[in-house]
């Protein structure tokens, strides 16, 4: 991925290193070879290497500007055909790359219009020779086309990615991999791009995807256009299929919502939505995106999808679900992480947001919770063992009730003043940009002005109850 700069908003933000995000030049014998695996690169310019839990996520050679997805969706034998056009520019020069694309059979790829060859590799590598050597900055054009029936990836805490409904449709959400399940892509948060989505269906049918719907045809059959000219991560797509009754309004700051109901699917918490964006906008600013609005569906999800504006919710989830998709548009869309080990970061700080919501409207105290949730964990070995800044595969999103404890433990040392500052301060003035915990540890020194080092080992990096200093 090319380096995206922009001026930062205070001194203290200069300090945020970390890793720069970019894909590997030379990452092969053959140096025209782009990477099937996105390869992190210090400021320095030193390799660090892909991410050590998803090493396959994202490719080298190429960084991606729009995604513009064409797809007809048969509910009666859930197949797709579909057309998807990748737009991107190269990093290098490039012989073969690769896009990310599980399942599905593709019948044809085009570079720049020209017919390429291509071949399938791994898991869900789809390798791309075109027929002459792009240079490197070179503007560049892939189109994809492709059918098949759509499958999830199993992940430890579920299904995620393209799932059919119970009411006959289907919706694709979720993280790691959601967007591999239905259309090729660049499957790595560093790589973030524009999406516009085209989806055909039966007649009485609708599709419902992120950002701004832009038109609607109907006939014997159903299309509809979204487009969200926001960049946005792969994990941060959705899409929805269904009988769906879409329903539009406006919050009281003008963002206009877009909900959307399956049928049998509850309307009480749309109801709640515009309270909700309105606490959390209270809290860390203006929604960071032109619409939201949500998908809700009949199925039981067992977890919220904060899509990027637009949050896919089952039967099962309550209002602290909703608050908590709300709270991730900020802390997990707005600022996204670098690598996977970093999502325990996000995910700590979002639902954090929601003990402050909940407290704000009458629940439990924050306070409070913090310290019977303490009394709970005691010393247990199993409950504080688990490592904050690396949780291991598969349990990025497992270790957020250590993480949440970790958040007022901090909240408690810095103050509300000083808190308040950085937890709104952090995705406004990394607003689209990846960070992860190196970057936080040294955002948050610079603007408490002390040394955090001891706090961080004990909460982010130890496998102990903190210290009673830091508790």
């Amino acid at each position: 991925m090319a380096v995206r700069l922009r001026r930062l908003g205070s001194s203290a933000t200069l300090l945020l290193c970390g890793l720069t995000l970019c894909p590997s030049t030379a990452v092969a014998q053959d140096d025209t070879i782009g990477s099937d695996g996105y390869v992190h690169v210090a400021p320095d310019g030193t390799v660090v290497g892909v991410d050590p839990y998803y090493p396959k996520d994202g490719n080298g050679g190429y960084d991606v500007t729009d995604y513009d997805v064409a797809l007809t969706y048969n509910p009666l034998t859930r197949l797709i055909d579909a057309r998807t056009t990748v737009s991107a520019v190269t990093t290098q020069r490039l012989s073969r790359f690769d896009l990310d694309l599980r399942g599905l059979s593709v019948w044809r790829v085009a570079v720049d219009g020209v017919p390429a060859a291509f071949s399938r590799a791994g898991e869900h590598e789809l390798v791309i020779t075109p027929a002459t050597i792009l240079p490197a900055g070179k503007e560049f054009t892939v189109e994809v086309a492709y059918r098949g029936r759509p499958t999830p990836e199993q992940t430890p805490r579920g299904l995620t990615g393209w799932r059919t409904s119970r009411t006959g449709g289907a919706f694709a959400a979720g993280a790691p991999h959601p967007a591999s399940t239905w259309f090729p892509v660049d499957e790595t948060t560093a790589d973030k791009a524009t999406l516009h989505v085209t989806a055909t269906v039966p007649a009485g049918w609708t599709a419902v995807a992120n950002g701004v719907r832009t038109s609607v045809h109907t006939g014997q059959s159903t299309t509809v256009k979204w487009a969200e000219n926001t960049p946005i991560a792969p994990g941060a797509t959705m899409i929805a299929i269904d009988r769906l009754t879409v329903r539009e309004s406006t919050l009281p700051s003008g963002t206009p919502v877009v909900d959307a109901f399956a049928p049998g699917a509850s309307t009480a918490l749309a109801a709640a939505l515009p309270g909700v964006v309105t606490a959390m906008a209270d809290r860390l600013g203006p929604f960071p995106y032109p619409t939201t609005g949500g998908v809700y569906l009949a199925d039981r999800l067992g977890q919220d999808h904060p899509a990027q504006g637009r949050p896919v919710l089952g039967a099962d989830a309550d209002q602290q679900a909703l608050a908590h998709a709300i709270a991730a548009q900020w802390w997990g869309n707005r600022l996204s992480i670098k690598l996977w080990r970093d999502q325990p970061m996000v995910e700590s700080f979002a639902r954090y947001l929601v003990w402050l919501w909940d407290e704000e409207r009458g629940g439990v105290p924050v306070d409070r919770r913090y310290q019977d949730a303490m009394r709970c964990a005691g010393d247990d070995p199993a409950f504080w063992g688990r490592v904050l800044a690396d949780p291991g595969r598969g349990n990025e999103f497992a270790v957020t009730d250590k993480g949440v404890l970790m958040v007022h433990a901090l909240r408690k040392l810095l103050g509300d003043d000083r808190f308040f500052a950085v937890l709104r301060g952090f995705p406004e003035v990394n607003d689209n940009w990846n960070q992860g915990w190196h970057d936080w540890e040294l955002y948050t020194a610079a603007v408490a002005d002390r040394d955090l080092t001891g706090f961080y080992d004990a909460w982010v990096h130890g496998r102990t109850l903190p210290p009673a200093q830091y508790r």
